[in-house]
């Protein structure tokens, strides 16, 4: 008869084995090779597969009887030298005899007694059999097994798979300003916001004439110990902006496009008003976002927290 491995032999049981014995050597190797207990061992996560894969078969009445059928159709087809593995079930070797829990060997013996009994029942086995049932609760509900004991899904590599990697949410336009207020249906101002160093001369235009996407604006006063938004605005796609009354300093412009979620800055710039003999000279700058073709101002990306 051909020598057949089967899920019977990868949970190291008997072909005739009952449920109990079958759960009670399961939880024995899982113990001993779950992924908890050996972290990096690619071949104990391969094991553990093996086992989950076995257990799952021998564990549902339908399959196992399927199982069992397979198992004697290749007994009988097979040649006394050839060997048959059971598909789903690779072999694994264990050079160390799974002995179980004393509570599951006890449990096994119970099982084999109480069959034993019924086979040839007696009117006085009913009173061996309240003590023996009594006696097993006892034990039950003293019994707590290890976390690591409680079955896991079978994985389907080799390998045991942590938990993926969160992923980073996608932007969504939103429908209204930070601060709540709605965007504006021309450039403009964005309600809500201050409007600061209003007593100077200069202007800065944003030309953003050229751009498939809105842009939300800042610009940013940055002669201080911490930058902070001078005026803050809003240009529609395909138009420009001024921003006048602006004191003089130094200053750099952010924005992020709307479309994209994107956030970028210019390089500084210098607002500048002096005194000359035909009266206040100040300073008028235009500049071009990053998609313009030779754009007048070099822009970065930034972060959020800049922003």
């Amino acid at each position: 008869m051909a020598r057949v491995h089967t899920h019977y032999d990868n949970l190291k049981v008997a072909r005739n084995a009952p449920p109990e014995v079958i759960r009670a050597a399961y939880r024995t190797l899982s113990q001993k090779y779950h992924p908890d207990r050996n972290p990096g061992d690619s071949e104990a996560a391969r094991i553990m597969t093996v086992i989950n894969t076995s257990y799952e078969v021998l564990s549902d009445p339908i399959k196992r009887q399927e199982h069992d059928i397979w198992i004697a159709e290749q007994e009988r087809t097979h040649p006394a030298n050839e060997e048959s593995v059971a598909s789903g079930s690779p072999e694994f070797s264990d050079s160390k005899a799974a002995t179980p829990p004393a509570s599951d060997r006890f449990a096994q013996k119970l099982v084999r007694a109480i069959r034993k009994r019924t086979s040839t029942w007696l009117p006085g086995d009913w009173m061996v059999l309240g003590v023996l049932c009594v006696f097993a609760i006892s034990i039950w509900l003293n019994y707590s097994p290890e976390p690591s004991a409680v079955r896991v899904p079978a994985v389907t590599s080799k390998s045991y798979v942590a938990d993926p990697p969160p992923q980073t949410p996608q932007y969504v336009r939103p429908s209204m300003a930070p601060n709540g207020s709605p965007w504006p249906t021309t450039a403009s101002y964005v309600a809500g916001y201050k409007k600061l160093h209003t007593d100077g001369r200069s202007t800065v235009t944003v030309d953003n004439s050229r751009n498939a996407s809105d842009v939300f604006v800042k610009l940013v006063f940055l002669d201080s110990a911490q930058a902070y938004p001078a005026r803050v605005f809003f240009i529609p796609a395909y138009s420009s902006y001024t921003v006048n009354k602006i004191r003089a300093g130094m200053y750099d412009v952010r924005y992020r496009d709307l479309n994209t979620g994107g956030i970028s800055r210019t390089e500084p710039f210098s607002l500048e008003e002096r005194q000359t003999s035909g009266g206040i000279q100040y300073s008028n700058i235009t500049m071009t976002l990053y998609k313009v073709p030779q754009g007048n101002m070099q822009t970065y990306a930034i972060s959020e927290a800049e922003f």
